[in-house]
């Protein structure tokens, strides 16, 4: 082989080596940040499966699903012709899937209003507080029927109108109960008190622990853990 070929042969080489290691980094990322990279994926693809593996159930309530809930206060509330009250209630019995899964275990809070309806008021939900999430609630009660205002309307509040005393009052109450007309024993100003108690503004009374049932208006998709 001549010296001219032999030279020819190693250039064709060295070049071939140099085009090697040129494909070589370009197909191999710098170690550290491929390493990095790979660690990355590896651990968001165990989430994603952790996540799968324990939410893997789905259940729905459907439009109309009764819901037993009571009033979240102790004293007794009032509300009056066309007034919107804001108020919460809480789930009074576990709402469960056939399968006896509890979706909104008892206890959970439902925060809406009271609003003014033909009659009376109704509760109107507008979102649902369980296991430490919130979620909207599109959800209602039927017509809770208004009345005269009890406080204006009571035997003690037509004497105190009258301006008749606790003795006297225990006296008119063996009267009327023998079925003389109150008219007889009332002046003019006691009897004015009974007609304006009679006329009584109309209120809904809400007493506490007072039983509310309302209903879905939406459906309501849970997803549950299967280890919960």
């Amino acid at each position: 082989m001549s010296a001219k070929h032999t030279t020819k042969l190693a250039i064709v080489s060295s070049v071939s080596m140099v085009l090697s290691l040129a494909v070589t980094s370009l197909i191999s990322p710098p170690s550290d940040a491929y390493q990095k990279f790979q660690s990355q994926s590896a651990q968001t693809a165990s989430q994603q499966n952790q996540i799968a593996q324990v939410f893997r159930s789905t259940y729905n309530l459907p439009v109309g699903q009764a819901i037993a809930t009571k009033i979240n206060r102790q004293d007794t509330l009032y509300i009056a012709k066309g007034e919107t009250v804001n108020a919460s209630l809480l789930v009074a019995q576990d709402i469960a899937a056939n399968n006896g899964t509890v979706l909104i275990p008892s206890g959970a809070v439902i925060e809406g209003q009271f609003v003014p309806v033909e009659g009376g008021s109704k509760f109107v939900a507008q979102k649902l507080t369980s296991r430490g999430a919130t979620v909207s609630l599109q959800a209602e009660s039927a017509l809770i029927n208004d009345m005269k205002d009890p406080r204006e309307t009571n035997a003690g509040s037509i004497l105190t109108d009258a301006g008749i005393g606790g003795a006297a009052g225990a006296v008119l109450g063996g009267v009327l109960r023998g079925g003389i007309r109150i008219e007889d024993i009332l002046g003019g100003a006691a009897a004015g008190a009974v007609i304006g108690n009679v006329t009584a503004p109309q209120v809904t009374v809400i007493e506490p622990n007072t039983a509310i049932n309302i209903m879905t208006k939406q459906t309501l998709t849970f997803a549950t853990r299967d280890d919960y």
